[in-house]
């Protein structure tokens, strides 16, 4: 009988490792935690067989020795059987481990502060939140995880639960070592606790479960747009750009008859004062922001973005909300007059956009389909402002 031999018999370590990884998986917490029945764990051993008892017996022997010791110490209960032969007679070794509680399972484990934590859990919850006693037999493990916060977790619940969202920003949440920075990192776990507890009126699943305070109804931090107008527009001398909360943007009713809407800040800035028209630094935000303006819907509406899939893809969401909105730059004829000027997308879209003219969907399926060269992309800084000036003029 070779140490490798050796190597191969059952150890109570083993079992005991073997244990452990069942029950991070969570399914002996489960059904503690909804009062099911435990089962007893047998768990088979491998020992020596009865050809490698003959002139070992020694090794054999402190095996069987260790085996009861261990077993003794961690609280199992060891079943033999006989193994009996011509040579070596009638032997007794160990063949099974038992667990026959539950208790002497955790001990074995030694796992008792998670059961004492998830109690503490179910206790607090029981006292001002019952509902959450479902979510908490079903997802011990994460409830445990949680443990060490879970007071300050359902003073949070119960502080959005009791607040009018629409009156409030989260930074109004007003308790003792508790603030916006505790609801920003326990954002993965308050969503799974407050759809329990809030009433569907007040979850907006438009949003992501992370984003609490628009999933959740609170006020959000506003988005801004920012603009510039002619210099005899109106606004105090000598203001030519302006930066405002969308809400109020909107409620301005600005007089310019035309708006044009351009994605890249440097285009944007440089571009030269233009009679009676609002110009708008997009900075990709009008897929959202420009939605609420319905003022819109009454201006001559320009966008200019890259000559890439994304720039298209961005026209074609805009044009959701304004179908009469008209591209500027975007086209062939300035795609190939800057052939030095290209550069590689990065990671090009291929969605199918449906808001857009023949003539763009024509530039579009070019670009996905690499006609030019591979992801070709001509950003709008890179062409001639001769050709910007006679565009806009």
């Amino acid at each position: 009988m070779t140490s490798a031999s050796q190597s191969e018999w059952t150890q109570v370590g083993d079992v005991v490792a073997k244990l452990r990884r069942r029950w991070d998986r969570g399914g002996w917490l489960v059904e503690y935690a909804t009062g099911g029945e435990f089962e007893p764990v047998r768990i088979p051993i491998r020992g020596p067989r009865a050809d490698q008892l003959l002139g070992r017996l020694d090794a054999v022997n402190g095996w069987i020795d260790r085996i009861g010791r261990d077993a003794r110490r961690a609280g199992f209960r060891v079943e033999t059987k006989i193994i009996q032969s011509r040579r070596v007679g009638r032997n007794e070794l160990p063949a099974r481990l038992w667990l026959d509680t539950f208790e002497e399972l955790t001990a074995a484990l030694g796992v008792g502060d998670q059961i004492e934590a998830l109690d503490r859990i179910r206790d607090l919850a029981a006292e001002s939140m019952p509902e959450l006693g479902e979510w908490i037999a079903a997802h011990p493990r994460l409830a445990i995880d949680y443990g060490g916060h879970w007071a300050d977790l359902q003073a949070t619940l119960r502080w959005i639960v009791d607040h009018e969202p629409q009156q409030h920003y989260l930074r109004h949440l007003d308790l003792e070592g508790i603030d916006t920075k505790f609801v920003e990192n326990h954002r993965r776990i308050l969503p799974d606790l407050l759809d329990r507890l809030l009433p569907p009126d007040r979850i907006d699943d438009r949003f992501p479960r992370t984003d609490i305070a628009g999933r959740y109804g609170f006020l959000r931090r506003p988005e801004y747009v920012r603009f510039r107008v002619p210099s005899d527009a109106g606004f105090p001398p000598p203001i030519t750009e302006a930066t405002v909360r969308t809400d109020e943007f909107a409620a301005l009713q600005l007089p310019q008859r035309r708006v044009l809407v351009v994605e890249n800040e440097a285009s944007y800035l440089a571009l030269p004062e233009l009679a009676d028209t609002l110009i708008i630094f997009g900075s990709g935000f009008a897929l959202t922001t420009l939605k609420a303006v319905t003022w819109l819907a009454e201006r001559e509406l320009l966008y200019w973005g890259d000559i890439d899939t994304y720039g298209f893809a961005i026209l074609d969401q805009l044009r959701t909300r304004f179908d009469h909105v008209r591209s500027i730059l975007m086209d062939h004829n300035t795609l190939l007059a800057h052939r030095r000027q290209w550069v590689i997308e990065p990671r090009p879209t291929a969605r199918p956009l449906l808001h857009l003219s023949d003539p763009e969907a024509e530039l579009y399926t070019d670009l996905i389909e690499d006609r030019f060269g591979h992801h070709v992309r001509l950003e709008q800084e890179r062409i001639r402002f001769s050709l910007v000036r006679a565009a806009i003029e």
